[in-house]
């Protein structure tokens, strides 16, 4: 039972750095934002927009249905719990975190602040919706 406990800490600890990385991206992001604002097509900046609000409609769904599949963890039966609740976790958080990252790599392209307040928004609220629970291990 106690290593039950340890676990749901560290899983907490896991969840917070998943948590925590886009804030911080999101904060050293925001000074870099005048310098390398450009004027922009506004059909790119649409299709920017719609991209990154499609993925997130895709793969938060994708992680939803992942954390249904691996979680509860029944702790008792399975020798790699552990193993197995963190490979779901990672996965979890993982795919929250990918209209960010997508958001990311389009305002490093095009240097536009919307689209990377719609993926961190997008990933913020998959990752609040997704975060672990108590029930998640058995």
């Amino acid at each position: 039972m106690e290593k039950l406990k340890l676990y749901r800490r560290r899983a907490r600890q896991l969840y917070y750095i998943f948590l925590l990385s886009p804030n911080i991206i999101l904060i050293a992001c925001l000074p870099l934002y005048p310098y390398f604002k450009l004027p922009l097509h506004p059909n790119l900046s649409l299709f920017s927009l719609f991209f990154i609000l499609g993925l997130g409609l895709i793969s938060l769904p994708i992680a939803y249905l992942i954390k249904k599949k691996f979680f509860p963890v029944d702790t008792s039966s399975d020798h790699y719990w552990s193993y197995t609740a963190t490979r779901g976790y990672f996965w979890v958080f993982t795919l929250c975190l990918l209209p960010f990252l997508f958001s990311l790599i389009f305002f490093v392209a095009i240097a536009q602040m919307r689209i990377l307040l719609l993926g961190y928004s997008l990933s913020l609220c998959g990752l609040i919706l997704l975060k672990p629970k108590e029930e998640d291990l058995k």
